[in-house]
């Protein structure tokens, strides 16, 4: 019968190392396959952004709907998105333009971060965690029945 091969210090070492960061960097994974969903159809009118409200609307492949908690919205010459933020009825949208040194940041769900710097803002773009110590530039945003308009004047 064969005796196991012993392990040595270093080996054991680097093999445990490898684990403990292939465990802490599975979260970053796994949250960034989640796809963000840019709005297929804004339109521009003067200085109104108008989208339909169904940009919201999520249909799984059983066929069941549910609603987006946020979307991105972008148009051709815009420099950084706008993040639009749901919360029941009532919407924010919010420039995706970090305010401490001007880097696009990444949306969450309910929140923003910059990849720069680790600022992060809410949904409403006011900071939560520095260095960045001025809010984001909000846009005024109203809705109907059907559609969406954000104010970018």
């Amino acid at each position: 019968m064969r005796t196991p091969d012993k392990l040595d210090r270093q080996t054991f070492l680097k093999t445990c190392g490898a684990v403990c960061l292939a465990a802490a960097g599975l979260p970053v994974l796994v949250s960034s396959c989640r796809s963000v969903y840019y709005a297929q159809k804004p339109v521009l009118k003067g200085k109104t952004i108008e989208l339909s409200r169904s940009e919201f609307e999520q249909v799984s492949k059983k066929g069941v709907t549910t609603l987006r908690n946020y979307v991105l919205v972008e148009l051709p010459g815009q420099t950084f998105p706008i993040y639009l933020h749901r919360t029941g009825d009532a919407f924010t949208a919010v420039l995706m333009k970090c305010s401490h040194q001007g880097n696009e940041l990444n949306a969450h769900e309910g929140f923003l971060t910059c990849p720069a710097h680790g600022s992060e803002y809410d949904a409403q773009g006011h900071v939560t965690e520095g260095p960045a110590d001025r809010d984001l530039t909000a846009y005024r945003v109203t809705a109907d029945n059907q559609k969406i308009y954000i104010l970018i004047a």
